[in-house]
């Protein structure tokens, strides 16, 4: 009687370096987090490095969520959870101080939006319906899409002014460097 599983029978790779594939998994990833790196102790296991940092290695079983009472019960139950107290207690506050600060926002359109945009605005102005028409419109922009992209770029003010000190100058915008 056939099985009902379809089991294929499993070939050997020639084309695979098993020992280079062995000593790959041996290695240790690189630790791009300044804190942890400098907290990190080679002879621990990660399991207990991040223990001793105060960090969690499964958020899942570090808080633990309630299962209900009965079977349709949506009571909600508290379940106090005791936080453990970290001996390197200083890796957390760093952490948690690094991610309080502000992100810098860096929001910059690449060099050939850029392009578009100072082309679409130097052969047509404001006539979004006749940008809409250009052959330079290869994603067949609607008119109120293409202005939304002109405006998201004159927004910028580091493109845009650079643009205008361009374009001021007399120089070409098609060659603009947006670095």
């Amino acid at each position: 009687m056939p099985s009902t599983k379809s089991s294929k029978r499993k070939k050997y790779q020639y084309n695979v370096d098993r020992r280079k594939l062995w000593k790959k998994s041996r290695r240790v990833p690189e630790i791009k987090c300044p804190q942890i790196k400098n907290a990190w102790d080679g002879r621990k296991s990660m399991k207990r490095n991040l223990a001793a940092m105060g960090l969690a290695v499964d958020p899942n079983k570090a808080i633990p969520i309630p299962k209900p009472k009965g079977p349709f019960s949506f009571e909600k139950t508290e379940v106090e959870a005791v936080p453990k107290e970290p001996p390197n207690k200083h890796v957390v506050e760093e952490l948690e101080e690094e991610a309080s600060l502000p992100e810098k926002k860096t929001l910059k359109l690449s060099r050939p939006e850029v392009s578009y945009c100072t082309y679409m605005m130097e052969k047509y102005g404001e006539d979004y319906k006749a940008m809409a028409m250009d052959e330079r419109n290869y994603y067949q922009d609607t008119p109120k899409q293409i202005r939304q992209r002109i405006n998201k770029f004159k927004s910028l003010p580091d493109q845009y002014n650079k643009y205008l000190a361009e374009k001021n100058a007399g120089k070409t915008t098609d060659t603009m460097d947006t670095a």
